[in-house]
């Protein structure tokens, strides 16, 4: 991905977040307070369902960022943060465990380039190669659940890193959708600029990244 795509990404996202923002505030007039309430109508079995959403959410096409700024603003940062680390990880044990006993049935990985190179460098280094694709997602999340389960590595190796991969993002998220029912724009602001930084720091390490577990196309492959 060149430079420009990734500012473009970005800026895309900024957009997102600050007209969620506006139509949600100013054109449906939905208060945080409204939101919280439809999220916790369930009571004490709120987190739960939405622990389980989350866990469904890869395979029903639904975005996780949305599902992730809706447990912080219920929630707040922290239960919020628990709620969506704890969804995360069920959703990606979820694909580990199909990548294991379905994977090399369903997905036709062998299509693409990187991917004896992923699998001989997961095999090796299981958890550092997890861990920094959870920081860094060179690699989709749901794509590299499937993989790991088709590799060697176990699934303790592979759930560890996980948790300790999605934290930064999992806390940014949270933040955010705390923040929305704050109200205040300062503190909405600043978490938008957590999740630019994230953002910005898979950006600038990326090629290091792509080196180190060697998931660099050369010329002829690209070609």
């Amino acid at each position: 991905m060149s430079r420009g795509n990734y500012k473009a990404r970005i800026l895309l996202f900024v957009i997102f977040i600050l007209t969620m923002v506006y139509f949600i505030h100013f054109r449906w007039h939905i208060t945080p307070n409204d939101i919280q309430q439809m999220i916790t109508a369930f009571g004490s079995l709120s987190p739960f369902i939405f622990i389980a959403a989350y866990m469904a959410a890869p395979f029903m096409m639904f975005p996780a960022p949305v599902l992730s700024m809706s447990a912080g603003l219920a929630y707040g940062v922290w239960p919020g943060t628990l709620y969506i680390w704890l969804g995360a990880g069920g959703a990606a044990t979820t694909g580990y465990l199909i990548g294991r006993f379905f994977g090399k049935a369903v997905f036709q990985l062998h299509q693409y380039s990187w991917s004896a190179r992923a699998e001989e460098r997961i095999n090796k280094q299981g958890f550092w190669f997890v861990l920094l694709l959870r920081l860094f997602p060179l690699m989709g999340f749901s794509m590299l659940s499937y993989l790991s389960g088709m590799t060697k590595v176990r699934f303790s190796t592979y759930l560890s890193a996980t948790w300790i991969g999605i934290l930064p993002g999992v806390f940014a998220y949270g933040t955010l959708g705390a923040s929305l029912v704050a109200g205040d724009p300062f503190i909405i602001g600043a978490a938008v600029l957590l999740l630019v930084i994230l953002l910005s720091l898979s950006f600038f390490f990326r090629n290091k990244v792509k080196k180190w577990l060697d998931l660099e196309q050369n010329k002829e492959e690209e070609g």
